[in-house]
């Protein structure tokens, strides 16, 4: 192994731990709070960090496995911090900027090719192919909706909290599911790649329904009141 490849190894897990341990700290704290604030961005920065020496690791010493979660994450993560410069989209005030496109466009045919290559993992009796399809559809699924915000407005005036909990919330669970596979050999691979995802959807969509009847119980008071 060269040194350059084990010195962004190390690279990877540090930013890759920095960014479990301050994504849950930002979980537990009050939302929009200093300490949510301060531990999203050690998060953002983190994953940053770890996406990118993963990219080199999976190219330099070719890994499917490292390459998928790497983009997948990057992702999400980047659509969860994007999504806090464009909180005033759906008043048509603001426009994306080109990067956002890049955010939508670029993951979008990587995600396609990732399908494309589980197919083929698959015809090869190859079951790993599963986690392909499973990823790139998900990954496709929030390319679609974030493109397709930038063309049709949002009515919700809180969209982007929903879009940065979600893109956050995914890339988190990703991560989480990283380090599953690479340090838990005991279970079943299918279990171990999957079921994070799993648990982690029901906790973001529960959370979702829960701000949003906030939002709308907080919006009956004010017609009320008014």
């Amino acid at each position: 192994m060269d040194a350059l490849f084990k010195t962004l190894l190390g690279v990877h897990i540090a930013g890759g731990g920095t960014a479990l341990i301050a994504g849950f700290i930002a979980m537990l704290n009050v939302k929009g709070g200093p300490v949510h604030r301060t531990a999203g961005k050690f998060y953002f920065w983190g994953m940053t960090v770890a996406c990118v020496a993963a990219l080199y690791l999976s190219i330099a010493h070719p890994n499917p496995f490292l390459l998928m979660v790497a983009v997948f994450s990057y992702q999400l993560v980047a659509i969860g911090y994007r999504s806090l410069y464009l909180k005033k989209l759906f008043t048509g005030t603001v426009k994306p900027k080109p990067v956002d496109w890049l955010i939508g466009i670029v993951p979008a045919l990587f995600n396609i090719s990732i399908i494309i290559w589980g197919i083929y993992k698959i015809t090869e009796g190859n079951n790993f192919g599963i986690i392909g399809i499973v990823f790139g559809a998900i990954g496709m699924m929030y390319a679609y909706n974030w493109l397709k915000q930038f063309f049709i407005l949002h009515k919700e005036k809180q969209h982007w909290l929903f879009s940065h909990l979600q893109g956050f919330g995914a890339a988190y669970i990703a991560s989480v599911t990283a380090f599953l596979v690479v340090n838990i050999n005991f279970l079943p691979p299918l279990l171990i790649w999957l079921s994070p995802g799993a648990v982690g959807a029901v906790l973001i969509t529960l959370t979702s329904i829960k701000y949003k009847r906030k939002f709308s119980r907080n919006q009956k008071i004010k017609y009320i009141t008014d």
